[in-house]
């Protein structure tokens, strides 16, 4: 990991789940879990295809793909929620990309732009203390149109009261890094950085 590359920006925008945050296989098994309980068939595909979507959209889309009806989505939603909330409290583990913000901590303007909701992000960036260090944490339910429009980022700046263009997004799915170029800022793909951790099946 190349800190100089990192330099010329005045601000930071961190996805979350994959990129700050190693809880993939956390997601990974409340979504199995889920998606089982309702028998919900689903393919590592179709849940690398919505890396980073939000979780009500991902059952919506499941349930259609498979032309399923009567199952309540918030159901679902919830019962995967619930068994990543067990998970996770559990266990949070940083990536790699935490040396990044620990070595530009104080420098760089920092913010987090996730797909997770506001409640779910701040629990789990408190418990890897971190949290109040970020000048912006913005959930999925900040924002009117999620991950891949450019939404979550440009709120990010607009809280850090910076210009886009002057951002780095750190991402590891394509729909926020399509997000990321359509607000106008620079983005790595965190995927080229270390070994993915997404579904098997």
């Amino acid at each position: 990991m190349n800190f100089h590359d990192y330099q010329h920006y005045a601000a930071f925008i961190f996805d979350m789940d994959g990129t700050l945050i190693d809880s993939m296989q956390h997601h990974q098994n409340a979504w199995q879990s889920a998606l089982d309980q309702f028998s919900i068939p689903y393919s590592s595909k179709q849940m690398l295809a919505m890396s980073g979507w939000p979780t009500l959209q991902t059952v919506e889309n499941l349930l259609a793909d498979a032309h399923i009806e009567g199952i309540d989505v918030q159901q679902v939603v919830d019962a995967k929620e619930r068994r990543y909330h067990q998970l996770v409290n559990s266990e949070i583990q940083p990536t790699p990309l935490i040396k990044v913000y620990e070595h530009f901590l104080g420098e760089k303007l920092m913010a987090v732009g996730t797909g997770a909701s506001q409640q779910q992000a701040e629990m789990i960036l408190k418990k890897l203390g971190i949290a109040d260090k970020l000048q912006a944490i913005v959930g999925a339910d900040l924002v009117a149109r999620h991950k891949p429009a450019p939404d979550t980022f440009l709120r990010c700046a607009e809280l850090m009261q910076i210009e886009p263009q002057a951002c780095l997004v750190f991402e590891d799915a394509d729909a926020g890094i399509e997000a990321a170029k359509a607000a106008g800022m620079a983005v790595v793909d965190v995927r080229s950085l270390w070994p993915a951790n997404y579904f098997v099946d």
